[in-house]
């Protein structure tokens, strides 16, 4: 079995993302793989253990830009970057990607024989804080001091105290996590 995190592979109807890989070996040279999957097409991940000699379907999703234009009544709309042809998503479709997508986000949509699949969001983005306390005397750049903010795309979170109101800040879209302020 070849496949590492980040791989796409079809199990009977499914169409799984391996999150997680473990190999584990056991007595008389028996090697099996413990794989945690997410199901793309109704998003639910579940653990799976396979023998190592298991043969699996991987395969290749389409990938393709698309620069998100806007969100109506929980409807997102994006414009592919080579034909301006435009789609509707839905947060459904999305999922926790809408917590970090302002216009003019390039994304690469990714389908499978025509199907939608998901958004792959690019690792970093930037947003706008929008609501946060002032900084007080004290709170130093260090980071031992955090506070709630509220950022442009309605995301809260916790970001050290230093961070003002108006400020940009880098979000790592894979953990949600603050990284730095822009510059």
């Amino acid at each position: 079995m070849q496949c590492r995190v980040g791989t796409v592979v079809k199990i009977g109807g499914d169409i799984l993302l391996v999150l997680k890989f473990e190999l584990h070996r056991g007595g008389r040279g028996a090697t099996n793989i413990k794989l945690r999957l997410k199901n793309l097409l109704q998003g639910n991940s579940v653990d799976k253990m396979f023998d190592s000699e298991e043969k699996m379907e991987d395969i290749t999703l389409e990938r393709v830009k698309f620069e998100f234009l806007y969100e109506s009544a929980g409807s997102y709309a994006f414009m592919n970057q080579d034909t301006f042809e435009q789609i509707e998503l839905t947060v459904d479709d999305i999922g926790d990607a809408v917590n970090y997508m302002t216009e003019g986000l390039i994304v690469d949509i990714q389908s499978y024989e025509g199907r939608f699949i998901g958004a792959m969001l690019p690792q970093r983005v930037k947003l706008k804080v929008i609501e946060a306390d002032p900084a007080v005397a004290g709170n130093t750049a260090d980071g031992k001091v955090d506070k709630l903010v509220k950022l442009e795309t309605g995301l809260e979170m916790r970001v050290p105290g230093f961070v003002n109101n108006g400020e940009y800040l880098i979000i790592n879209t894979e953990t949600g996590e603050y990284q730095e302020r822009a510059k």
